[in-house]
């Protein structure tokens, strides 16, 4: 059954030809291995293509993965990079998990209004 999915939603967002040449499908395709197929180590491959490319989604999950060593082995110095890139692009999601690891409450606070600021400017 989830292969069948796996197979519906690969198509739906335009197979592999365009994850390799779209971020965005890149960014879909990786979910779709990570949380349909479970297949971790598919997802950290079309992962790292979106984030590679500029996709501040995938690269916030990839840094997660990295951290966790779901899919690849443990990354934490690459975790920390990803994590910094998409804090950058204004991701979120991103700022507020440095906001949460940051040691200086006042640097820690200033994250948390750069992340609820970028929640309201979310592109869909």
């Amino acid at each position: 059954m989830r292969t069948v999915a796996l197979l519906v939603a690969m198509c739906l967002c335009g197979g592999v030809q365009a994850a390799d040449s779209d971020a965005r499908a890149a960014f879909k395709l990786g979910l779709m291995y990570r949380n349909t197929a479970h297949d971790s180590a598919a997802a950290v491959r079309w992962l790292t293509v979106a984030a590679q490319r500029g996709e501040p989604a995938a690269m916030f999950i990839l840094s997660n993965m990295l951290d966790a060593g779901e899919g690849t082995a443990r990354d934490e110095k690459a975790a920390r990079a990803w994590l910094e890139a998409a804090a950058e692009l204004e991701y979120p999601e991103a700022l507020q998990q440095l906001a949460l690891s940051e040691p200086d409450p006042e640097r820690a606070a200033q994250l948390m209004r750069e992340a609820a600021h970028a929640l309201t400017h979310r592109h869909l």
